[in-house]
Parts: structure tokens; sequence; C-alpha cells
């Protein structure tokens, strides 16, 4: 699977503190061909000069950035892969702005996707290496991971599912191209309305089995712990089983 058919999408808004963080993650891919698409989502601060600075230090990675101006990791993300689709991509894989994806990420996305799987997550981890981090955020957060791979096979059971969920957070996935145009993508949300993920996983199951969907726990992404820190541990689990609405925070920057 060559740059052309694999595309990796990142949306983002106002992201210049841990955008760089990102790109170099991407860049430093054990497998480099692929396509790296940004969204931006509105941004407002120096963003897309963190951009450019990438540009400038590593030339030989492309960067391509467009816009959606519609509030919502979801719709970004939904813009960001049907453009990818447009542009001849065969297979489409997300992370976030604020996260650091293993140097294998992409080379472990695409083997499973030639094994057969046309629906991959994978698993995450809390990064160690912002301000906020405490020695204690490591044990509970990845604890917290942990469980919450496991909880949607519990709590998101529907009418017509052919497998028990897992978790595949919207910053560690990857799809095959028919299937997301299939299933009608990403719900065009905002994050403050549905989790445009869940939602993603609960159309895939729909349509396809157990076989073609995978949780591979060798496909790391660490992600930032900022909306732990905001909302505590207790409620990241409310976030996740669908109780957010009573939280003061949502949208985490």
């Amino acid at each position: 699977m060559d740059a052309r058919g694999f595309w990796v999408v990142v949306p983002f808004l106002d992201e210049e503190k841990l955008l760089g963080g990102t790109l170099d993650a991407l860049a430093r891919q054990t497998d480099p061909d692929f396509t790296l698409l940004l969204v931006d989502n509105g941004s407002t601060d120096g963003s897309r000069a963190v951009i450019e600075e990438f540009r400038r230090r590593c030339p030989e990675r492309q960067v391509a950035v467009i816009d959606e101006a519609q509030k919502g990791t979801g719709a970004a993300s939904d813009t960001g892969f049907r453009h990818a689709i447009a542009e001849g991509a065969t297979a489409v894989a997300r992370t976030d702005a604020d996260c650091l994806p293993s140097a294998d990420w992409v080379a472990r996305l695409k083997a499973d996707l030639r094994g057969g799987a046309r629906f991959v997550g994978g698993r995450l981890s809390p990064r160690r290496d912002e301000a906020v981090y405490r020695w204690y955020d490591g044990v509970l957060g990845t604890a917290l991971i942990r469980l919450m791979e496991h909880a949607p096979a519990v709590f998101y059971r529907r009418p017509g599912q052919r497998y028990r969920m897992f978790m595949a957070a919207g910053c560690n996935l990857a799809i095959d191209a028919a299937l997301y145009l299939q299933v009608d993508g990403f719900p065009r949300s905002s994050i403050d309305d549905t989790d445009e993920d869940l939602e993603l996983h609960l159309k895939v199951c729909q349509v396809i089995g157990r076989s073609e969907a995978l949780l591979d726990k060798h496909a790391v992404v660490l992600m930032s712990i900022r909306k732990g820190k905001a909302l505590g541990y207790l409620g990241i689990l409310l976030w996740y089983w669908g109780r957010k609405r009573g939280l003061e925070v949502v949208d985490v920057r």
C-alpha cells in the first residue's frame, strides 16, 4: 500500500503547543509511504505557523492542509476522510493533533489491513511529557484506558450488531475506504454532541463481522492527559458512558 493509497488524517483546532510533536512523530514512522492530511477546524492561534516550520525542517515529508469551517472533530474528520478517498485513498487512518503515534504505527495498521481487517482500532497510553503530568497519571490513566478498551462490549450493544464492540478511539483507528463510504463515515458533529468515533464504530459493527474488525494492541498512540486533568478520572468515565452533558468541561484545548 503506497503513499497514494494510505492516508493519515489529523484534525486540529488551536493546537500550536502540541501539533509539532504529532508531526514529528509522524515524520519518524518506519513506513513513510503515506499521505499526511491536516484539517484545520478554524484555528486562530499559531497552528499554521507550526506546520510551516515543520515543512522547513522536514521538506521530504509532504503535508497537505485543508479547512473545515463547521465546528467539531466529527465534521473535520469526515471532511478529511472524504477528501482522501476522493484523491485515491484505499484506506484512511486518523490520529489527533495532541497525540504521539509510535514509530511503527503506520506499518502496523497497513499490515492489519493487508491481513484482511477492514476496521482497526489501536491501543492508547497516556503521554508522560506534558507539564501537568504526575506519576499517578501514568498509573491511573493506563488503568482507565485498559478498562475503556472493554467497556463498549458491555455498554454499547445495539440491535443488529454483528460483534461486540471494542474501543476504537478516533485518535487511533484506520478503516477501508469503501467501508467508510458504505457506513456514511463519521457523523458531522461536535464533540459537545456525540462521540464521533463511537458512532462510526456502531455503524461499522452492523455491516462487517468480527473477523474484519481488529483491536491491534501493538499499534500504540500516546494520548494527551489534558482531558483527564480537566474532567478528573471519574469525569472521563462519565464522558465515555454518554453522560458528559452534566460536566462543566467538554471540549478541552
